[in-house]
C-alpha cells in the first residue's frame, strides 16, 4: 500500500483555503511562505498538505495527475525531493 506523505493542491486564494483547511478539517499551520502564496497543513498522521497558488515547481522525480474534479495532484518521492533542495 502507498503511504502518501505530501499533497499539492493549487488554490485561487490561499489564506482562504487555508483558513478552510484548519477550521473544517482540523490540519495544522505547519509553516507558510508568504511571497511564494503557500502554506502547509498538517494532520496528526504526519501528511502534509501544500496549499498554494498555480506556479512553476521543480520538486523531483515524481507524477502529476488530475482527480475527477479536475484538481491537479503531484505526486512526488521523498529521496528525490531531499537532493533537488
Amino acid at each position: 500500500m502507498i503511504h502518501l506523505d505530501h499533497l499539492t493542491i493549487f488554490v485561487a486564494d490561499v489564506a482562504r483555503s487555508r483558513e478552510w483547511y484548519t477550521q473544517h478539517i482540523g490540519l495544522k499551520l505547519e509553516f507558510e511562505i508568504p511571497g511564494a502564496n503557500a502554506a502547509a497543513l498538517q494532520d496528526d498522521g504526519g501528511l502534509t498538505l501544500f496549499v498554494a497558488q498555480p506556479q512553476k515547481l521543480f520538486w523531483g522525480y515524481g507524477a502529476e495527475l488530475r482527480d475527477p474534479d479536475g484538481y491537479l495532484i503531484r505526486l512526488w518521492d521523498e529521496i528525490s525531493m531531499r537532493e533537488k533542495g
